[in-house]
């Protein structure tokens, strides 16, 4: 268990929108592979939606999505006094200095470029929501812990 107790014993949740089905697919099983609970969007209504009614701990926005782009659903987000503290991790293929530029004004998470490292995309979710390495959700609290050798 990490050092903030009973708050990590709570699976994080991860709110991913992008309209490229196959990504969000295999970017939602690798995000429950990891231990988080995922929600998906395949919109800017659907991503602005679900965060406002779900309130995850973090959200994955692609920039360039039908029914509002990622900079409008941060925006919409960034309005709602309840919502402003979400992290927005944009998730993109554009390439240009206006996503950095308008991300930065934003005050997004951070910017990472498809195609995409998982690892990297994994660490800078995990730092996010408030988990270092040794605090990854590992089973219910009740569940015997493994220790070192000679402990």
């Amino acid at each position: 268990m990490g050092k903030n107790g009973s708050e990590n014993m709570r699976r994080k949740r991860v709110l991913i929108a992008d309209d490229d089905l196959d990504l969000l697919a295999a970017l939602s099983a690798r995000l429950k592979k990891e231990g988080f609970d995922v929600i998906a969007a395949a919109d800017g209504y659907q991503a602005f939606t679900y965060t406002s009614n779900l309130k995850p701990d973090a959200v994955i926005l692609d920039i360039n999505m039908p029914c509002g782009d990622g900079f409008s659903v941060h925006q919409r987000l960034r309005d709602n006094m309840l919502l402003l503290s979400i992290p927005i991790i944009y998730l993109t293929g554009e390439k240009s200095a206006r996503v950095h530029t308008l991300a930065a004004k934003m005050n997004a998470y951070a910017v990472i470029l498809k195609p995409y490292d998982a690892e990297e995309l994994m660490t800078t979710v995990r730092k996010a929501v408030g988990i270092s390495g040794d605090d990854v959700w590992a089973g219910p609290s009740w569940w015997p812990k493994l220790l070192p050798p000679g402990n």
